[in-house]
């Protein structure tokens, strides 16, 4: 898969992802594949409440519009423009990356996936308990658009096997064991984040609202 053809795959779903939100969701004729998956979505998307408590109507419109705001050709060029994509001229092989996601956030784990399937790897990818459905979802509608990553795509429940690299996200508890685990592999291993916020009381409500919106969304 080309370059040019990884951009388009992302494009085309960021199309798809375009006609779902939370005031106004409409199907459109020209979005590639719609007939096959829009009504299914848009009723996982509704389900989604049932499989985590968390995953509100709200919390994944929100996230699928994240993701189709930044699935735009202009986007993703800037975002590729920095990066070589050329495996084969600089010498390197494909390379099989196990993606252990996280499950707090809608989709919090399609980045992961996007840069592995954009550099040109493979993704074997163990989803987290409380977020099954979506990206497999949204990796059938990719594999619907260019067939040839069906070869590149890999969902499992158990054990991971034959992969030569890991992205794991987890609690700082999980990551000891993924650290132990995963020792001889190359790996980037993600631990518990915090962040401070210091108000002097001279806040704008914007401003305030902007803390909140990032604290409670």
């Amino acid at each position: 898969m080309t370059l040019e053809t990884k951009k388009s795959v992302f494009v085309e779903l960021g199309n798809f992802l375009k006609q779902f939100s939370e005031k106004d969701t409409i199907k459109k004729s020209d979005v590639l594949h719609n007939d096959l998956f829009f009504e299914d979505f848009e009723k996982l998307i509704h389900l989604s409440q049932s499989h985590n408590g968390w995953y509100t109507p709200e919390q994944v419109y929100f996230s699928i519009q994240s993701w189709a705001n930044a699935l735009t050709e202009e986007n993703i060029e800037k975002w590729l423009s920095a990066y070589s994509f050329d495996l084969a001229k600089e010498g390197k092989t494909e390379k099989t990356v196990a993606l252990i996601l996280a499950g707090n956030i809608p989709l919090v784990g399609f980045h992961d996936f996007l840069s592995v399937l954009k550099t040109g790897n493979k993704a074997l990818v163990k989803t987290s308990s409380n977020d099954q459905h979506l990206l497999p979802f949204l990796a059938k509608y990719l594999m619907a658009v260019d067939e040839s990553l069906k070869n590149k795509i890999t969902f499992v429940e158990g054990k991971l096997e034959n992969f030569d690299a890991v992205i794991a996200t987890g609690s700082n508890n999980t990551s000891r064991y993924f650290e132990y685990y995963f020792k001889d592999k190359p790996s980037i291993i993600r631990k518990n984040r915090n962040s401070v916020a210091v108000l002097n009381g001279k806040e704008t409500n914007e401003e305030l609202e902007a803390l909140g919106e990032d604290i409670f969304r």
